[in-house]
């Protein structure tokens, strides 16, 4: 079973749920609304499942969950199933693209980053995040498919070779406890929903809580430097 195979049937099933949250519930829509024109604006979320970073009605979605999908359409969304190798849009459509924990599950992940960029209007902006360093790895990364957890070196080269400058970024700090994730690896194999409803319910909002009254700080320098121990990162970046 190819990676992509994997990828759908985990998340079809995990994202069987009737409730999506809003995209003012993340912190980071405090500084994508910042960069997001005023005007009518396209937008893209690839692989937010029931989590969209951007507002939902007039949207754009790619997913490869349907149970997801028809969520968001039911909400305004226009949606589209399948992989972010192949995106179903013109050159120079889209104002914004978001994609969270999305390129560590691909293997070719720089086709899907050259991709984003084709759909990205001139000066359009990307964001997206990923986990950081292999020596982070539990068996949590296992059990969601994870491909890589990715270097600073490597993702720094990643971006600015396929024609994206970084503008900020921000850490996205999950617990570094591998006893902790790989509870979690085995309640979300074994209770795929109950893992669901604790990360919806209970970890999430106390998550987001956290970083929103330590007003989460982004940056603009020392890019390798700063994410030497960092177990996730954020990133906004820009096409050129």
């Amino acid at each position: 079973m190819t990676n992509t195979s994997k990828n759908k049937k985990l998340y079809t099933k995990i994202w069987k749920v009737k409730k999506i949250k809003s995209h003012k519930f993340w912190s980071t829509w405090t500084e994508f609304r910042k960069i997001i024109p005023r005007q009518k604006s396209n937008l893209l979320d690839i692989g937010c499942g029931i989590r969209p970073r951007i507002p939902v009605k007039n949207s754009y979605f790619v997913d490869l969950s349907e149970s997801a999908l028809n969520i968001l359409e039911k909400y305004g969304g226009h949606c589209y199933c399948g992989d972010a190798k192949n995106l179903p849009y013109k050159s120079g459509f889209f104002d914004f693209i978001n994609a969270s924990e999305v390129l560590e599950h691909i293997k070719q992940d720089e086709l899907v980053i050259r991709e984003i960029k084709r759909v990205l209007k001139p000066n359009g902006y990307f964001s997206f995040s990923v986990p950081m360093n292999m020596k982070y790895w539990s068996k949590f990364d296992d059990i969601v498919n994870h491909m890589r957890r990715y270097s600073p070196e490597e993702l720094y080269n990643k971006i600015n070779n396929n024609g994206l400058k970084i503008q900020s970024y921000c850490m996205n700090e999950p617990t570094k406890s591998k006893v902790y994730k790989n509870i979690a690896s085995v309640v979300l194999k074994k209770f795929p929903k109950l893992a669901v409803f604790i990360e919806e319910y209970i970890t999430l909002p106390i998550s987001e809580r956290i970083q929103k009254i330590n007003d989460r700080k982004w940056l603009c320098d020392k890019f390798i430097e700063n994410l030497t121990n960092a177990s996730g990162v954020i990133i906004i970046c820009q096409k050129i």
